[in-house]
């Protein structure tokens, strides 16, 4: 195995400081941190030098582009060798044992998906570099309380929660050679359902999607959303829908076997 770590990103530099000083943590590291950025400024860039990160930046289309800049960075993992990729956002600060987690439940036809935990808006403005170095973030339950419970009593409740989970954009996990086949992220989507649409074309596929979200938690960083627009959910909707109905396991708008980026 060897792994990369793919954190989708748009404009939020301070958010995207702080999960690469979290990256920086953890017990196993992966072969390359890859930062897919859907276009954002200078600032952005800045970070991403500082840590030493890959940088994928595609210039931003007519709004949320991160299922193309996303499949972009699939690629550059590929030509730097990596064979089995993490997914997570660039407002997600990983728990440091967030990768060994994963690598540890990876199998053959398999995707794993970790769990999330979403802070406020008052504790995510006043979380400080100094707050990640220690690690002391990970004492924060958020939205969940129970996931700062001793990480020996998450192992007990994966054991006993339903192990089948969907694709979660923001802390997941897959082989390259089983994304490559489904075409990775369809690039029609816009923000809403994209996640949960690549992980039904993954078990469509023969990659049964497997839960450990109580052992392998990223802290979800407050923000706003102005991209998201209901029209545009509502058909993304119906998409993942049609996919579901027609047991589609690839994507024309996507990755081709190539290595192309699809039709948009």
């Amino acid at each position: 195995m060897i792994p990369a770590a793919v954190i989708a990103t748009f404009d939020q530099p301070r958010a995207l400081d702080l999960a690469l000083a979290a990256w920086a943590r953890q017990r196993t590291m992966p072969r390359v941190v890859i930062v897919a950025d859907d276009g954002s400024g200078n600032e952005t860039a800045e970070v991403v030098r500082r840590h030493g990160a890959e940088h994928v930046r595609l210039e931003r289309g007519a709004g949320f582009g991160k299922c193309r800049t996303v499949n972009a960075a699939i690629l550059k993992a590929r030509s730097l060798g990596a064979d089995w990729l993490l997914f997570t956002d660039g407002d997600c600060l990983p728990a440091a044992d967030l990768l060994a987690r994963h690598a540890e439940e990876s199998r053959p036809n398999r995707f794993v998906a970790g769990g999330v935990i979403r802070l406020d808006r008052t504790t995510s403005e006043a979380l400080r570099p100094d707050d990640v170095a220690s690690g002391a973030f990970e004492k924060l339950g958020g939205n969940k309380p129970h996931y700062a419970w001793p990480r020996a009593a998450g192992h007990v409740l994966d054991r006993i929660q339903s192990r089948r989970a969907p694709w979660k954009g923001g802390n997941s996990s897959a082989w390259l050679a089983d994304l490559l086949r489904v075409g990775g992220y369809d690039e029609r989507f816009g923000w809403g359902w994209e996640d949960k649409e690549l992980g039904v074309r993954l078990e469509h596929a023969g990659a049964r999607g497997h839960s450990i979200r109580y052992t392998a938690p990223v802290y979800h960083l407050w923000h706003e959303r102005p991209w998201a627009d209901l029209e545009v959910l509502a058909r993304n909707e119906r998409m993942l829908a049609e996919t579901r109905a027609s047991g589609a396991d690839r994507t024309d708008y996507g990755i081709h076997q190539a290595g192309t980026p699809g039709d948009r």
